[in-house]
């Protein structure tokens, strides 16, 4: 006789296996989603450390640069690295102060963005960091005044009319005022009479028979005071430490007072042309005056100052100092200037307009803002 037991009911073993199977898929899940979240957490966090990096280099490089920011209220600019770029912004909030004594130079906020490029994971945005830094203005400074500062000294050739000329600032250069300190300050100023360091003598007599042209010559004893006289670096100047508006090459001529004031580099020696031009030249070698240049700035040289063609017609408005390699041990030639070829002119407007432009952002210490886009 068969027997009489039930039969297992095997309906129960399926819903009990999708049940292990849907609980073991929502558990694998929730461990995707917790290793995707510290995925997201970890790549978020370098993200915003690469930001915040990129954004200090922005702002120490901008730093690292002179910026000619006299006359103006705002600057902006941007830097690109490997990993990302920062745009950088620098806006005046206060202007200088020239009363009550000491003065005190205008206020800055200088603001850098860093932006992180490095592809980042669908759906996640990439890493922005903003910080910011308090800086004053301080304005390039210039402590020689002669109309030609010469170490290497100077041979005057020739005869003819004086090439160096102390003429005051009404009958030479008209309506010619001193750069302003505050933006209503139009004081003129009185010219002195123009010194030059370092002459030696040549063909015209000079200094063994001097002219009263030359009865104002302020001898230095040695190459270190024309060194400490002028104040130049030499040493960083030739090592690059300068920001030039141009290198090796000349913008077009201006005209008249609509002349723009730049900065030049040249590496070697240079002719400078013909017509106009404003602004400060510095070259390592030796520096030539062409036929019908005309200068208004300040010319400084590591070699010598060849002024020497016949009848060219030169004008120099404001300073030269040439010899500057003789600071580093390098015999430099005496500069040839010749009597009745042109006119250098000592002239305090166009000498320090031309160094102002050379303005630098100097860091206030314990100034330095993170997150600045909260504010």
């Amino acid at each position: 006789m068969p027997g009489t037991g039930r039969r297992p009911r095997r309906g129960f073993v399926l819903p009990t296996t999708i049940l292990v199977v849907t609980m073991m898929t929502v558990m694998l899940a929730a461990a995707f989603i917790l290793v995707s979240a510290d995925y997201h957490t970890t790549d978020n966090a370098f993200a915003t450390a690469r930001s915040l990096a990129i954004a200090q280099a922005g702002l120490q490089t901008y730093f690292s640069a002179g910026h000619n920011l006299v006359g103006h209220s705002s600057d902006s600019t941007a830097f690109g690295f490997s990993d990302g770029y920062a745009v950088v912004v620098a806006q005046k909030i206060r202007d200088s102060v020239t009363a009550p004594s000491p003065v005190a130079p205008s206020l800055w906020v200088v603001r850098a963005t860093g932006f992180d490029t490095l592809k980042a994971q669908r759906g996640q945005p990439n890493g922005q960091r903003a910080v910011a830094q308090f800086a004053t203005l301080q304005p390039g400074r210039l402590f020689a005044r002669a109309a030609l500062s010469a170490p290497n000294g100077i041979q005057v050739l020739g005869t003819g009319a004086n090439p160096l000329s102390g003429t005051d600032l009404g009958t030479a250069v008209t309506g010619c005022t001193r750069p302003p300190l505050t933006p209503t300050d139009t004081t003129p100023v009185t010219v002195p009479t123009d010194m030059y360091n370092g002459a030696t003598s040549g063909s015209g007599g000079f200094p063994a028979n001097p002219d009263p042209w030359i009865a104002s010559v302020e001898y230095l004893g040695s190459t270190g005071a024309a060194a400490d006289s002028t104040r130049i670096d030499w040493t960083s100047l030739l090592n690059g430490q300068f920001t030039p508006d141009f290198v090796g090459t000349w913008p077009a001529p201006c005209s008249g007072a609509s002349c723009p004031y730049y900065a030049y580099y040249w590496t070697g020696d240079v002719t400078i042309p013909a017509l106009q031009r404003r602004g400060l030249l510095v070259a390592t070698g030796n520096v030539t005056l062409a036929s019908g240049t005309h200068w208004d700035g300040i010319i400084i040289a590591g070699g010598q100052l060849d002024m020497s063609c016949n009848g060219c017609g030169y004008i120099v408005h404001g300073m030269v100092i040439s010899g500057l390699n003789t600071t580093q041990g390098t015999a430099v030639n005496p500069n040839h200037m010749k009597r009745g070829s042109g006119t250098i002119q000592w002239d305090w407007c166009y000498a320090h307009a031309s160094i102002v432009t050379q303005s630098f952002l100097v860091p206030l210490k314990n100034a330095w803002v993170d997150t600045w886009s909260t504010y």
